[in-house]
This record gives C-alpha cells, structure tokens and sequence, in this order.
C-alpha cells in the first residue's frame, strides 16, 4: 500500500503583497517602480499615524500622568532641510541621548564629528536592524543599509540643496525609503518562507 502524506497548503498574505513579490522574481523594473509607489502612499499615512498616535499623544499622556515637565519630544521634523536635522527633530529623546552618550564623548576622545556622527548612525542602523530582522527571524541588512545610506545623504544634502529644494529630498527619502525597505524584507520573507514552504508541499509524498 501506498500512502500519500497530507498536503498542506502554506499560510499566503494577501493578493496585492504576492502581485508585489513578482516583478522581483521577474526583473520588471517598471512593474517594481509601479508596485513601489503604490506602497507609498498608504506606508506613509500608517508612518504618519504611528508618529501622531505614539511621540503626540502616547509619550504626552505618560508626561502628564508622571507630571514630567519636559514635554520636547519632537519638532518641526516636518520643515527640515537637511537630513541631520531631520533625525535631531524627529525623536528628541533619542537624539539627546545619542549626543550625550555618544556623539560628545568621542568628541573628547579626539575624534572628529564626522568620525562621531557614522558611529550614532552606525549604532542606530544597528537597532533598526534588530528591530525588523528579530520579529521576521531573518538577517538581510535592509534597515542597516538604509540606516547608513543616510550618512553621504546627511553629508550632502546641507552642501548642495537648501531650502525648499531639501526640504524635498527629505520627503522624498521618507516617501520613497520605507517602502522599498519593505517591499525587499517581503521578497526575502516570502522566499524564505511562504515559496520555500509551497515547494515542499509540492515535494512528492513519501512512499511506505
């Protein structure tokens, strides 16, 4: 007698994430450029959300709460015209930590402030990382690289584009960086997991 393991079919997202996963697989780079922008816009308001819910209203409702009187958790991130000061109005909290645990220390050790700024950059790439690749149980480097891909920015952006122009490059990099952060964690992801598992569960059955 033969007996034919059960096949199971592996857990699939949904159908506009899959449709995203082939231009990938293809090559299509104009297929990859469409899918991108799509992803854009509703990343962004979610990004957008998360900001409002969590550093406006979360972090001042425990402010208040413990009465602490320092509420400067953010500011105008939103008019920079540079990506340094985007990352030093974005979340206050981490960047006055990083200033004072990091950034000036080396400053007294003899390091210049570019040496000073990659190690904060390199230090926060690093958590970024961590944050995604633990949750999905992966290492592919996508939140590092993005994360010290600001470095050249952040060094050229104050050099060649000021005011509004800036400005602009700064949307642009969150607008357009998230969501190719994403749609290359998904393509790992899916390849890792979701294809690998329907590959197996296409895999002959075991004869006995």
């Amino acid at each position: 007698n033969q007996r034919h393991a059960p096949r199971t079919r592996p857990a699939m997202a949904c159908a506009p994430i899959e449709n995203s996963m082939k231009p990938f697989t293809e090559l299509d780079f104009m297929r990859m450029l469409e899918r991108l922008l799509k992803l854009a816009v509703p990343n962004h308001l979610l990004w957008l959300m998360f900001f409002y819910g969590y550093f406006h209203s979360l972090l001042n409702a425990i402010g208040e709460a413990m009465r602490f009187g320092d509420r400067g958790f953010y500011s105008d991130w939103w008019n920079a015209e540079t990506i340094p000061r985007f990352w030093s109005d974005w979340n206050i909290p981490i960047h006055k930590w990083a200033r004072r645990h990091v950034f000036k220390p080396m400053l007294h050790a003899g390091y210049t402030k570019v040496q000073a700024a990659f190690v904060v950059f390199l230090i926060s790439a690093f958590f970024h990382e961590y944050l995604v690749s633990v949750p999905l149980r992966m290492l592919k480097l996508w939140a590092f690289t993005a994360m010290l891909a600001q470095v050249p920015l952040a060094y050229l952006t104050p050099r060649v584009l000021r005011g509004v122009y800036g400005n602009a490059v700064v949307w642009l990099a969150l607008i357009l960086g998230q969501p190719i952060a994403i749609l290359m964690y998904c393509h790992d992801y899916y390849i890792m997991h979701v294809f690998a598992a329907a590959a197996a569960a296409r895999a002959p059955a075991t004869q006995i």
